[in-house]
């Protein structure tokens, strides 16, 4: 019998033609960014007792929370990036030696739009220019970035869009999330630090100025005290318009690194990039004052062009200065976001090296003055954690996903491993008596045919600084699986601990946090009593009513309400 592609082959064609969506048929691209580990996994879902190799530790009591990118529907353009999938959040709740497994898609504005279509709507990466015309006005974040735990929710987020909230049992998405009205800003960073000591939460904001879309150099901070008020709010002007991906905090100071990866409106109206890497800008970092600040009060330091990657640790030393700990690249870690005027290079970016660099930065010092990074350590890694207990505090341990090439790698039954050959987990140890120098480094390999995905800390009650368990995501290249592992955080050479087998693919994820599980339910009895259960965003954001207060005027009918696009679907 004939297959029936035989006999409708316009049914099987490439959903493709010059680079863009044609037709209705669901059909991802045949591109590396969807494929392998990164092809879609599109799966919400539950799993009960999770299979167990080892004993998980018994006093490990909560849940291990992360996200990951992961388009609902084909995108609009061939040549979409990993980076403009829709959230999906991992739950693994673990109490009692034993494991459950949760995960559901975050419900942001674009993810209903787009379902109630049953097609993408929204197109190129942080490109307005490049949507649907139903869809303009809607907040087109995808809220992939992080999750992170925040007086009884979850706050999936991503700076390009403000935070959604999520239930941190069911992971049911509330909503758009505004601190009850006191932030309404149109962007809001995916890596908000947690002061352990004053329970604030510092945050900030970069291209915060009109509608997220402007590609202008307008920053914000806030602090946000542990009752949930707004304490600080401070306005300033970076000195370009670029990525400024995550930040440090001290006692006094927020570190911000501002990266040279560039903005261009032009380049937006032209239906290109939002980024592009400039080679001969400096890298600049942001000193901003914690409390009282005025934007005078923001000083900027310059130093020779670097790519940053994520913070390790932020304190002040004896003398006052700031002592902040992130990777930097020699070149464009984001290929995919070349020079103007010139092609993506893979190759290039699989030869830069990325060490761990100590910057210490004098607040007295006058702004522009140039640095040198006063420690470069080798660890030729990214996605630096800490035991949270030590933000702004001195530390000593780090964690870090390495890559050595020098170990074996199985290209014939894994092909290239996506998302880069992070194929060991890595611990170091700073010299506790001179911050000049770095120390010892404790390294577990993955095994040639597997690489691993960001870890998180899990600190043991009472325990010292690094005393308790680390836990990541194994990819299983060669089985398209996935893995949880989890480690003694001091002796990760040792080998695992236990490891909870997952019985399909994820896809890869950037960043997580675990909570304690005694947290999770103070703050449900918290939110069933006298505070009230979490309130999403009851007005739309400025830029939305400007919006549709000019369609309105132009003579449209289409609008926004309540931070929901109301267009109708083409």
């Amino acid at each position: 019998m004939a297959h029936l592609e035989a006999l409708v082959p316009e049914v099987t064609a490439y959903p493709y033609s010059n680079g863009k969506r044609t037709g209705s048929r669901v059909k991802f691209p045949d591109t590396a960014a969807f494929s392998s580990m990164n092809k879609p996994s599109r799966f919400e879902g539950d799993i009960f007792d999770l299979e167990v190799t080892g004993e998980i530790p018994r006093d490990i009591n909560g849940t291990f929370y992360r996200v990951q990118p992961d388009h609902r529907f084909p995108p609009m353009f061939e040549d979409d990036i990993h980076f403009n999938g829709d959230g999906s959040v991992t739950a693994i709740s673990i109490k009692d030696g034993h494991a459950n497994f949760k995960q559901r898609y975050v419900r942001t504005d674009k993810f209903l739009k787009e379902e109630e279509a049953r097609q993408s709507l929204f197109g190129r990466y942080r490109n307005p220019y490049t949507d649907n015309e139903s869809v303009r006005g809607v907040i087109r974040t995808v809220s992939n970035t992080n999750i992170t735990f925040w007086r009884g929710m979850l706050l999936a987020s991503k700076e390009d869009g403000p935070p959604f909230a999520m239930d941190p049992v069911t992971l049911e998405t509330i909503g758009r999330y505004d601190f009850e009205g006191q932030i309404t800003a149109p962007t809001f960073t995916a890596h908000p630090k947690f002061d352990p000591d004053t329970g604030e939460m510092l945050c900030f904001a970069y291209e915060a100025g009109t509608d997220g879309a402007d590609c202008g150099a307008d920053v914000v901070s806030w602090t946000i005290d542990a009752a949930g008020r707004k304490t600080e709010e401070l306005w300033f002007t970076a000195p370009f318009a670029g990525m400024i991906h995550d930040c440090g905090v001290s006692k006094n100071w927020l570190v911000l690194p501002l990266t040279p990866l560039k903005m261009s409106l032009d380049r937006l109206k032209s239906g290109g990039n939002k980024f592009a890497w400039d080679p001969d800008e400096d890298q600049v970092y942001g000193l901003v004052p914690r409390r009282g600040g005025k934007p005078e009060d923001v000083k900027w330091f310059r130093a020779d062009n670097g790519f940053h990657g994520h913070v390790a640790g932020c304190y002040e030393n004896a003398d006052g200065h700031v002592v902040f700990d992130l990777t930097v690249a020699d070149g464009n870690v984001f290929f995919w976001f070349p020079p103007d005027g010139e092609q993506p290079d893979l190759a290039k970016r699989s030869r830069l090296s990325s060490p761990t660099c100590r910057w210490v930065f004098d607040p007295s010092a006058k702004t522009g003055t140039r640095v040198e990074a006063s420690v470069e350590w080798t660890t030729n890694g990214e996605f630096s954690r800490i035991d949270d207990r030590y933000v702004t505090k001195k530390y000593e341990h780090f964690w870090q996903l390495k890559v050595d090439p020098t170990r074996p790698y199985d290209f014939a039954r894994c092909g290239p491993p996506a998302g880069g050959l992070f194929n060991c987990m890595a611990h170091y140890t700073w010299d506790g008596t001179d911050e000049s120098k770095t120390g010892r480094e404790d390294v577990y390999f993955a095994g040639p045919t597997a690489t691993f995905q960001e870890p998180v800390f899990i600190p043991k009650d009472g325990g010292k600084e690094g005393e308790g368990y680390l836990a990541a995501l194994k990819n299983n290249l060669d089985e398209l699986r996935n893995d949880v592992v989890i480690w003694d955080a001091l002796d990760l050479a040792k080998g695992p601990l236990a490891t909870l087998h997952l019985p399909l693919r994820l896809r890869l994820g950037f960043h997580g946090n675990f909570v304690d599980n005694r947290d999770i339910e103070a703050w449900q009895e918290r939110r069933a009593g006298e505070l009230g259960p979490v309130r999403p965003a009851q007005e739309p954001l400025p830029w939305q009513k400007a919006f549709a207060a000019a369609r309105q005027q132009d003579g449209h009918v289409n609008g926004t309400a309540n931070g929901h696009g109301v267009n109708g679907s083409s």
